[in-house]
Parts: structure tokens; sequence; C-alpha cells
């Protein structure tokens, strides 16, 4: 991953909409194992709605002791409905070896966008601002120092007038 990759992907944020928790009862619905690995499949999300984690990832950010915990929790979660429609559908990639032999590839799972999406901040984000403004700020430092802007303009006295 690139070092600008890194950049977009440390500046997604999850957006979990309001009107299925607050109004319409989706906490109610669901377990607590379930709103949890929700929020932990959430983490990784793209721009499609889709995350792509290992197992292993999983168990570590959930704090279980197995995979199989995981597996579990994802099996229960793809069941699990609101509005009549999964909070995760999974894809299964199937791949196979040089002998034909099934072997283990990482599934991939679309999360339901009307409970959560990603978006990249906004410019009226204060951390936004901040960037902005140090970008500007070391963007000025080098064109005084080039000599294209200088602190005192020479023609100064003639673009003034005295009053």
């Amino acid at each position: 991953m690139s070092m600008k990759q890194k950049e977009i992907t440390e500046n997604l944020y999850l957006q979990f909409w309001r009107n299925p928790i607050f109004f319409k009862g989706l906490l109610a619905s669901v377990s607590a194992d379930q709103w949890h690995t929700f929020t932990a499949l959430a983490v990784f999300i793209n721009d499609k709605g889709e995350c792509h984690p290992s197992l292993s990832k999983l168990k570590q950010i959930l704090g279980l002791g197995s995979i199989a915990s995981v597996s579990r929790r994802i099996t229960s979660l793809a069941k699990a409905r609101f509005e009549g429609k999964p909070l995760i559908e999974i894809s299964k990639k199937k791949q196979t070896n040089k002998k034909g032999v099934h072997v283990f590839a990482n599934n991939s799972y679309l999360l339901n966008q009307a409970i959560v999406t990603i978006f990249a901040p906004h410019a009226s984000n204060p951390v936004c601002r901040e960037q902005q403004t140090s970008s500007w700020d070391e963007f000025k430092t080098k064109l005084i120092d080039s000599g294209v802007i200088r602190e005192k303009r020479d023609d100064d006295k003639l673009t003034r007038r005295s009053f």
C-alpha cells in the first residue's frame, strides 16, 4: 500500500445512519454479539460497502479466542435481517490448487448500506481545516523564500493612495 493510499484509508470515517438505530429499532432487533461483529467488519469497509478482512484479524479485533468463534458470529450476522434485508452478505471465493483441491480463500462481506457507509473528511471538518492551513503556510513560506512573494512589496507606495 502506497503512502497516499494509506493516508486516504486512514482519513475515512464510518457513518452509521441514525434512522435505523434511533427510529427503526435496529439495535433492539440484533444481539450484542451481532452488532459487535458488524461494527468490526465496518472498520474494513470500502466505498462499495465491501469488506475483505481475514478471520484471524477479526478474531484479534473482536478479542475472541478462536477463528471458529468468528465464523459462528459471521454466520449469525448473515442470518440477521433489518427491514427484510441481510445485515451482511457473504461472497465465498473458491480457489483450487494445482491438484484440483479446494484451498482457503478470503471471504468478501457486503455490508447493508442503509446502516453504515464510509465518507472522506469534508473541508469543514476541523482536522481538514488544520491540514489545509498548515499546507497553505508551508506553500506561502516556499514562495516567500523563493522571492516570488515578498513580505513587503517594492511597489507598495505606488499602489496605495494617501488620503
